[in-house]
C-alpha cells in the first residue's frame, strides 16, 4: 500500500492524488463493513436453512411410518373381514401393493399366529400339509405360547429365513407384541437384528405389530380381547432401507443418527447416515419422535464439506469497491479487456448452445411431465411424457391456460395460485388434472416462477408426477382400515376415534351428545335356522334401516357380530335421544324377507348422555353398554337410559 501511495503521488498532481487516496481509504473501510454484514447474514441464513431441513426430514420419516401403518391396517382388515385368508390370497394382496415402488424400506407384510402349547402339534401339522413338509417353529423348546410367522410376503430368500420363527421367544419383540395384544393398538419394537439378516450388509431392524382378533368378537374388556386374539399382522424394517430417501437432497449436508429411546449410546443406535464421520459439527439439533408408544431420538449434525469461502468472497467484493474507485480515478482504458470479454462471450454462447441441447434431451426423456407457461400462465411447451399423461395433442394445449385443466369450481384456489406466482414463490402441491377422455388424474405439481428485475412474472416451469395409482391404493387401504367390510359402516376403531373428537368438541362448545349401544335380539336363532348367508343379509339391511333413522351429522358403526353403536351429535337431552331410539326400534321391528321367508327381529338399546352419564370415553361406553343389558333383562325390544351417578354430598 505504501509503494502504491508513492507511485500515485508521483504519477498524479497533489491536487488530484490526495482526494483519490482519500476515496481509496474510504472504499477500503466500506469494504470491511460490507464483509462483516455479509458474514452475519450468511450465518443466520445457514442456521435457518439447517433448522428447516431437519424439520422436513423429521416430517418425512413420520409420514413414511404412517403410510406403512396404513398398509398393515389394510392387511389386518383383510384378515378380520374373512373367516379364513389363504396363503395365495395373502400373496395377491401384498403383490398388489407394489412394496418396492410405493413403500420402500418395508421388507414385507407378515402374519404371526398365536399358538398355545397344546396347539403346537396341530399347528405344525397344518402348515406342513400346505406344502412345507419341513416346517417347524423355531427356536425349538417347550414354551407356554408361541408367536410363529406363517405368512410373510414377498416370500423371497431373505424372508424365507424368518418362516416359522417364534418372535415371542425374543424379549424385545415379545415386549412390543404383548403391548399390542393387551392394549389392542399398534406397537413398535425396540432395536433388534432381523432373522432375515445375513453377513452381507447387516443392518439394525425394528418391527411394527398390529393385533388381530376374531371376526365379530366382543373387544370391550381385556379378557374379551384375550379370548378373541388370533395373532399379529406385522412389518419388519431394515433401518438403512427404511430411512433411505427421507434425507432427500440434504443427505450430503446433514448427518442423521437415530437412537432407540432417549439414550444416545452406541448400543441404541438404529441408523447413521455418515458412520465414518468423526469431525465436530458446526450446527447440531436433537428431536424426539414418538411412534406408536415408542420414542426415537433424532440427532442432526451439519457435515463438513468443501464450500465456497463466503468471507473471502465478501472481501473480494470490498476489494472490488476499492478497485472501481481506483479505476475511476486513474481513468485507465480497457480496450484489451473489452476484447477479452468479447471472446469470453463467444465461448459462453457456445457453451450455452451445448447445454441447451443436453437439457432438451433430458426434458424429452424425463419420466415426469414437464411444461413451460408464459406470463399469462398459458402453455408454451410440453414434453412428450406430459402429453401422454393428459392425452391431448400438443396443438390443443399450446396457448391453453394451465388452470383450464383444473376441475371446475373453487375460484379462490385459482386466485391464490396466481397471487403466489406473482410473488415469485415456488411450491409443490397435489393437484387434480382433467385428461382428454374426461377422466381425472392426481398429480404432484412443482412450479418455479421466473420474475424479471422489476418483479414482473415472465413465465413458470412445471413438473408433473402422476400419483393416481398410489392415491387409489392409499384410499382403499384407508377404507379397509376404518370400515366394516360387510355393512360398509364405520368399524369400532374408527367410531372410537370419532368419539374422542366429539368429546373435545363438546367440552369446548358446552354441548351434548348421546351414545347408543344397539344389540339385535335373537339374531343367533336366525343364523342357526337360515344360515350365515341369511344372517349377513339381515345385518346389511338392518344397517341400512338404522342409517335412514339418523341425521347426516350422526355416526353409525358396527361394533361386531350383531352389535352396533350410534353417536348422536347436539342432542337437547335424553327425551330427544329416546325418540331416536324409538324410531330405530319401530324400523327394525318391520318384517324382513330372508330366503323367501318373513322374519321378525327386534333390538335392545342402551343410551348414555354426555356429560350427564360420563365425561370420558370409558365411562360413557360402560354405562351405555350397561343400559343395553338392562333393556335385555326387562324383556328386550326397547331402550333404556343409563343411570346417572350421584356424587355424595
Amino acid at each position: 500500500m505504501q509503494a502504491f501511495t508513492r507511485w500515485l503521488m508521483r504519477a498524479l498532481k497533489p491536487a488530484v492524488a490526495i482526494p483519490t487516496l482519500a476515496a481509496l481509504i474510504f472504499s477500503s473501510l466500506l469494504g470491511l463493513v460490507v464483509v462483516d454484514r455479509l458474514d452475519q447474514a450468511h450465518q443466520q441464513a445457514v442456521q435457518h436453512t439447517f433448522a428447516q431441513e431437519t424439520g422436513e426430514v423429521t416430517l418425512r420419516i413420520e409420514e413414511r411410518l404412517k403410510a406403512y401403518k396404513q398398509v398393515l391396517n389394510g392387511a389386518r382388515a383383510l384378515l378380520q373381514a374373512s373367516r379364513e385368508v389363504s396363503r395365495s390370497e395373502w400373496q395377491s394382496y401384498v403383490a398388489a401393493l407394489h412394496l418396492p415402488v410405493n413403500y420402500p424400506g418395508i421388507q414385507g407384510v407378515g402374519f404371526a399366529a398365536h399358538v398355545s402349547a397344546d396347539q403346537l402339534a396341530r399347528h405344525e401339522g397344518r402348515i406342513r400339509a400346505e406344502g412345507f413338509p419341513d416346517y417347524r417353529i423355531t427356536p425349538p423348546g417347550p414354551r407356554s405360547e408361541y408367536g410363529a410367522i406363517v405368512y410373510l410376503e414377498p416370500f423371497d430368500w431373505r424372508n424365507q429365513r424368518a418362516f416359522g420363527y417364534d418372535m415371542l421367544s425374543e424379549p424385545v419383540r415379545r415386549e412390543a407384541m404383548i403391548r399390542a395384544q393387551q392394549l389392542g393398538v399398534p406397537a413398535l419394537s425396540g432395536k433388534v437384528r432381523l432373522v432375515q439378516e445375513t453377513t452381507i450388509d447387516p443392518q439394525p431392524g425394528v418391527l411394527l405389530y398390529m393385533p388381530v382378533f376374531r371376526q365379530g368378537a366382543d373387544l370391550g374388556t381385556p379378557a374379551q380381547r384375550e379370548r378373541a386374539f388370533i395373532g399379529w399382522v406385522y412389518g419388519p424394517f431394515r433401518m438403512n432401507d427404511l430411512i433411505a430417501g427421507t434425507l432427500g437432497d440434504t443427505g450430503p449436508r446433514i448427518r442423521l443418527r437415530i437412537y432407540d429411546g432417549h439414550d444416545t449410546r452406541p448400543e441404541t443406535l438404529l441408523f447413521d447416515s455418515h458412520p465414518d464421520l468423526d469431525s465436530p459439527a458446526a450446527l447440531s439439533d436433537r428431536t424426539l419422535l414418538e411412534l406408536d408408544s415408542r420414542v426415537w431420538t433424532l440427532v442432526f449434525d451439519s457435515t463438513p464439506r468443501p464450500t465456497p469461502n463466503h468471507t473471502t468472497g465478501h472481501r473480494l467484493e470490498a476489494g472490488a469497491i476499492v478497485l472501481i474507485c481506483g479505476l475511476l480515478v486513474l481513468l485507465t482504458a480497457s480496450l484489451a479487456a473489452a476484447r477479452s470479454r468479447a471472446r469470453e462471450l463467444d465461448r459462453i454462447s457456445a457453451s450455452l448452445r451445448s447445454s441447451e441441447a443436453r437439457y432438451s434431451t433430458l426434458v424429452n426423456l424425463s419420466r415426469d411431465g414437464i411444461a413451460a407457461l408464459d406470463a399469462e400462465l398459458h402453455f408454451s411447451f410440453l414434453n412428450p411424457q406430459l402429453l401422454r399423461l393428459l392425452g391431448h395433442p400438443e396443438a390443443r394445449l399450446i396457448g391453453t391456460p394451465f388452470t383450464a385443466l383444473w376441475p371446475p369450481g373453487d375460484p379462490a384456489s385459482r386466485s391464490r395460485f396466481l397471487a403466489r406466482l406473482l410473488r415469485g414463490e415456488p411450491a409443490t402441491y397435489e393437484q387434480t388434472l382433467l385428461t382428454a377422455d374426461g377422466s381425472c388424474l392426481t398429480a404432484i405439481v412443482t412450479d418455479a416462477p421466473h420474475l424479471d428485475k422489476d418483479g414482473r412474472l415472465q413465465g413458470v416451469i412445471l413438473s408433473v408426477t402422476d400419483i393416481s395409482d398410489r392415491k387409489a391404493s392409499e384410499e382403499r387401504i384407508h377404507y379397509l382400515a376404518t370400515h366394516d367390510s360387510l355393512t360398509g359402516l364405520a368399524n369400532r376403531a374408527s367410531f372410537l376415534d370419532q368419539m374422542d373428537t366429539s368429546l373435545l368438541m363438546a367440552r369446548r362448545q358446552h354441548s351434548r351428545f348421546a351414545l347408543l349401544y344397539l344389540d339385535l335380539d335373537h339374531f343367533k336363532e336366525v343364523n342357526d335356522s337360515l344360515g350365515h348367508a341369511a344372517g349377513d343379509i339381515l345385518l346389511i339391511e338392518t344397517a341400512q334401516r338404522m342409517r335412514q333413522c339418523l341425521r347426516a351429522s350422526d355416526l353409525l358403526a358396527r361394533q361386531g357380530g350383531d352389535e352396533f353403536m350410534a353417536l348422536l351429535h347436539d342432542v337437547g337431552g335424553m327425551n330427544e335421544a329416546l325418540a331416536v331410539a324409538e324410531k330405530i326400534r319401530r324400523t327394525i321391528n318391520a318384517p324382513y324377507v330372508l330366503d323367501g321367508k318373513e322374519t321378525l327381529v327386534s333390538v335392545s338399546i342402551g343410551i348414555a348422555l354426555y356429560p350427564d352419564h360420563g365425561t370420558d370415553l370409558d365411562s360413557l361406553t360402560r354405562r351405555a353398554d350397561a343400559a343395553m343389558y338392562r333393556t335385555k333383562s326387562i324383556g328386550r325390544n326397547g331402550a333404556s337410559a343409563a343411570v346417572t351417578r350421584r356424587t355424595p354430598p
